[in-house]
């Protein structure tokens, strides 16, 4: 049964390693190669599949269970963080427009640095000396990265930048607005919705015009086809991370999620062959190493506030 189990988790992790390198992928493709340079568009497209995909999920064929959210808290809290929830997949989408991938995710290691000063400025929230410390190496190599970046677009940096400060806000909003606890695939089902709606008026309005007149340029079955499979592979990444969270130990997430971004920058350096120079590789794994130092500590911190185990007599 335990060696079952090793193999059923080990499943889970590559193909959620797989999801979350072929999204992002897939999305540089559309915009560098079939020049589909409509980023709102292309997360209502994720939003209606995933809002589709949770629907299957919880009410057609029951795969996990449909956690009941009464209509006041739809408004209340999940509203505001799907607000949040599609600003910070627009605004990873328009910098994947402007900049390489390798780029965009160097930006967006700044996650957990922006997490520790939005609590200290918002929250006055104290953090140990060694987390203060690994906001260092974070800042430091983004810093370095986008100084030396050969491809450097402000348009994509400021959008990265922001997506940055918006994930790290989502994550703290998200602790404090969520009174009820809810798995990732319900999470999407009420957020998913709400996204797409949302994101309609400004899609009408800044993009469906310049698409309409240039669908044919896109070559519309194949740009229709990357699209709908884009959506696909967005919507198995969320219900590959439900189950990663589920089948694996916080550690053991924690230090996939850091390979996972390795493996998705030297993926999008050999398909697309952007220019990486020396200090912008430095910078980059600089940034990595401070988030997994960052990563590291809050998981040992996490674990010294288990309470210990009870011992029988």
């Amino acid at each position: 049964m335990g060696a079952f189990q090793d193999r059923t988790t080990a499943i889970y992790l590559a193909i959620w390693m797989v999801m979350n390198i072929a999204t992002v992928i897939l999305n540089k493709y559309l915009f560098q190669e079939l020049h589909f340079n409509y980023p709102i568009s292309l997360t209502i497209v994720h939003m209606v599949t995933c809002s589709v995909g949770s629907f299957l999920v919880l009410r057609t064929f029951n795969i996990t269970p449909l956690q009941p959210v009464p209509l006041p808290d739809i408004g209340m809290r999940i509203l505001p963080l799907a607000v949040l929830f599609c600003s910070n997949i627009v605004l990873g989408n328009v910098s994947l427009r402007w900049v390489p991938v390798s780029f965009m995710q160097t930006v967006k290691s700044s996650v957990p640095a922006f997490t520790v000063i939005l609590q200290v400025l918002i929250f006055r929230k104290s953090f140990s000396r060694d987390t203060y410390l690994s906001v260092i190496p974070i800042v430091g190599g983004v810093v370095i990265a986008s100084y030396t970046e050969a491809n450097f677009n402000a348009m994509g940096f400021w959008s990265a930048l922001v997506a940055s400060i918006i994930t790290a806000l989502l994550a703290i909003v998200t602790s404090l607005l969520l009174t009820q606890k809810l798995d990732a695939i319900n999470l999407l089902y009420y957020m998913a919705p709400l996204s797409a709606t949302m994101l309609v008026p400004f899609a009408h309005h800044l993009e469906w015009h310049d698409m309409t007149t240039k669908w044919e340029h896109y070559g519309q079955m194949q740009a229709a086809f990357i699209l709908v499979i884009s959506g696909c592979i967005a919507f198995l990444l969320n219900v590959t991370t439900f189950l990663v969270i589920r089948k694996t130990s916080a550690l053991t997430y924690t230090v996939a999620g850091n390979f996972k971004v390795v493996f998705s920058i030297a993926t999008s350096v050999a398909i697309f062959k952007n220019e990486i120079g020396i200090f912008n590789m430095v910078g980059c794994i600089v940034a990595l190493l401070g988030v997994m130092w960052y990563n590291h500590i809050k998981l040992v911190e996490s674990q010294q506030k288990q309470p210990a185990p009870v011992e029988k007599v």
